[in-house]
């Protein structure tokens, strides 16, 4: 009898081992699995941004929790608005009257590739408006965390950096 309680239990031990998820396993495994639901949401072109920081040019970093700011993607439309706290080129004649970056429209050149291995999303598009033209490239990492770059022809870049999510049903 002890014999067979022995042996059921090393069988038990050995199945365990063999069969078992190790941390670093369980963590690859919870990684894929937000990267493939980010992948999801940015496929689906209905997306928020939400910047929790902004860095300038010169490296000043900026806290933008008390701030108001977003970007609204839907399909092929964004709504925009991000403080700026960069350097105007252009005399003030692009600046919005209170100097954020402000975009409601259609965008151009909306381009989204994939880098599997690295878990990374990549979304770049452009954006018109009246008396400006704006360049946005975001990177998009597995739970949402995101860097974005956005380029003027008359600021200086600015860096953000927030998170991404699914919309909240309206």
């Amino acid at each position: 009898m002890k014999k067979y309680t022995a042996l059921t239990l090393i069988f038990f031990m050995v199945f365990s081992i063999s069969f078992g998820q190790t941390k670093k396993e369980k963590k690859a495994a919870k990684s894929l699995k937000e990267y493939e639901q980010m992948k999801e949401v940015i496929s689906g072109e209905a997306y928020d941004f939400q910047a929790e920081w902004a860095t300038t040019l010169q490296g000043r970093r900026i806290n933008l929790t008390s701030n108001a700011n977003f970007m609204r993607i839907r399909k092929d439309s964004a709504n925009i608005y991000l403080p700026y706290f960069g350097q105007s080129s252009s005399g003030g004649v692009a600046m919005t009257t209170n100097g954020g970056i402000e975009f409601s429209g259609l965008m151009q050149d909306y381009k989204v590739s994939y880098d599997d291995k690295k878990q990374k999303i990549v979304v770049q598009f452009n954006a018109n408006s009246k008396n400006e033209r704006y360049q946005f490239n975001m990177t998009v990492f597995k739970a949402g965390n995101t860097i974005m770059n956005v380029n003027s022809n008359y600021r200086t870049g600015i860096k953000y950096e927030g998170n991404t999510r699914k919309p909240k049903p309206e």
